[in-house]
């Protein structure tokens, strides 16, 4: 079991409890609602499962949880030697031996499978791997080329004017340019779906925060998050790369791959009323 101790802050004074957990766990609020359903969350010592109980500055909280279970990655799609996988949050892509990599290496019982590019830790949807390094060499070429088409959801700060639709800006020196649509916006918030024609380090959340709409939940550009409620229990930055177009490498028509939003992305969406 995993036990978790925190202490109430000045900030969360007068909250109520599903909230303090989502944002403290990092998970979303049905996540938050089912571990006190299960009666596994304390407050000063007294088992609490009301979800709306009025929390108070140095209330100590105890959560009490069962080891996860690890799931078997979502293989999107397999082509010759590619394998476009549905990257969950919280794991980073590769260069770790807890990595995404690590794992489909032991779950496909390949261990030359290899990442051909990379995803932030926080950010889930479309990663391509390929069956082994030579493999991967030759994908190298449509990157450059941009071949490959990569599409992104994000949830961000602000209302989004329709004028906003290209993001033209340098980043560590070289040139990079993301097009933005409006999905959806409210005065808070927007949903956009987004292109990158360049693939430089954060590039989608270093032009966001530059353009003043940073990515909801961006713990390194989008500062203090604190002031709306709503904000407040996002448990990640919500960025998902929503799909992937690329060149069949068995000759035929264009791959198109899509990783559906992810369940903490689309309760944002309904808090934010976004859709």
């Amino acid at each position: 079991m995993n036990r978790e101790t925190f202490q109430i802050k000045p900030h969360e004074d007068g909250r109520v409890l599903v909230d303090v957990l989502s944002e403290r766990l990092r998970c979303s609020k049905k996540q938050a609602r089912v571990l006190l359903d299960a009666r596994q969350v304390f407050v000063n010592g007294k088992r609490i499962w009301i979800a709306k109980h009025t929390l108070k500055i140095k209330d100590i909280i105890e959560t009490v949880r069962p080891e996860p279970k690890s799931k078997k990655i979502e293989i999107l799609k397999k082509a010759g030697n590619l394998i476009i996988v549905n990257k969950p949050s919280g794991i980073v892509t590769n260069d770790s031996a807890r990595s995404l990599e690590v794992r489909l290496q032991r779950e496909l019982e390949n261990p030359q499978m290899c990442a051909v590019h990379r995803l932030d830790r926080d950010t889930s949807g479309c990663v391509m791997f390929a069956a082994s390094a030579p493999a991967r060499e030759q994908m190298i070429p449509l990157f450059k080329e941009q071949q490959i088409v990569k599409i992104y959801r994000a949830i961000v700060i602000g209302r989004v004017s329709d004028h906003l639709k290209t993001i033209t800006r340098d980043i560590e020196g070289k040139s990079a340019t993301t097009l933005v649509n409006v999905l959806d916006r409210t005065r808070d918030a927007s949903y956009l779906e987004l292109r990158i024609q360049t693939g430089r380090t954060h590039q989608i959340r270093k032009h966001l925060a530059a353009a003043r709409h940073p990515v909801l939940g961006d713990k390194d550009y989008a500062g203090d998050q604190r002031g709306k409620t709503a904000f407040r229990s996002v448990p990640r930055q919500m960025l998902h790369a929503y799909r992937l177009v690329l060149p069949d490498p068995q000759g035929n028509a264009s791959l198109r791959v899509t990783a559906p939003v992810p369940d903490d992305f689309r309760d944002v969406l309904k808090a934010l009323k976004l859709k």
